[in-house]
Formats: C-alpha cells, sequence, structure tokens
C-alpha cells in the first residue's frame, strides 16, 4: 500500500525523476527493494528493535538476520551513490527510514559494522536539506 501511495504521488510530482521512468530496469529494482522490506526487512526490524518482546532469540541473533539485508544494500552502493540508480530514487527514499531505525538501535555497533557505504548512504540523507525539512519542528 505505501508503494502505492509514493508511485501515486511521484505520478503528480516527480521532478527529480524518483520513479524512474526512463529506466524499467532500476524501477523494477526499486519495487522489488520496496517490497523486501515492507515485508521481510521490517519483521527483521521489528524483532531486533524489541528484542525484549521475541525472547525465542537474541538482540544479536535478529542483527544477524537482518544483516543479510544490509549486505545487499552495501554491494549496491559498491556500484553507484544510490541503491538503483546514479540519482536518488523511489527507493532510497523508502529504505532509508528503515535504515535510519536500524542503524539506531546499537549505534555504537552499526558505526563499525562492515557497511561503510551504507552509513555514507544514510549520513548524506540525514545531513540533507530534504530531510532536515521534514524533520522540523
Amino acid at each position: 500500500e505505501s508503494l502505492q501511495i509514493m508511485h501515486w504521488a511521484l505520478a503528480r510530482h516527480d521532478p527529480q525523476n524518483w520513479a524512474l521512468r526512463d529506466d524499467p530496469n532500476a524501477a523494477q529494482q526499486a519495487t522489488q527493494l520496496i517490497e523486501r522490506n515492507d515485508t521481510l526487512f521490517k519483521q527483521q526490524l521489528n524483532h531486533y528493535k524489541y528484542a525484549e518482546r521475541y525472547p525465542e532469540q537474541s538482540r544479536e541473533t535478529y542483527r544477524a538476520l537482518a544483516e543479510a539485508v544490509l549486505l545487499d544494500l552495501e554491494q549496491r552502493l559498491e556500484r553507484q551513490a544510490y541503491l538503483v540508480a546514479a540519482h536518488p530514487s523511489i527507493a532510497d527514499v523508502a529504505l532509508m527510514p528503515f535504515v535510519r531505525q536500524f542503524a539506531g538501535v546499537e549505534p555504537d555497533w552499526f558505526a563499525t559494522a562492515p557497511y561503510p557505504r551504507l552509513r555514507v548512504w544514510l549520513q548524506g540523507w540525514l545531513e540533507s536539506a530534504l530531510f532536515k525539512a521534514i524533520m522540523a519542528r
């Protein structure tokens, strides 16, 4: 549902081509990343973030399960500055809040985890004028 809302909004106004209209392959990759995020990663994030509610495994185990997604994102960022294109896309803006939450669970761990490109990508979003405008109170 969130993907449909984002596409609806971008169909009306998309000055930076976040919908990737000129690149069907990248658009399909973006859809796949968002769908994986909204199902698998969101569940893994919740288990990691709220490990005390899920005592079947340790926080570290939940973190390790979610790291498969982080590794994929890191590898994507080895090829280009953004997840599916050379410029920001719907995938970047959809996944950033969840990566931000993940990084915030154990900030010291995330700061030294083997995801340097993901940290740079996240920091770039956190320092962006767009993010600051959205988060202004």
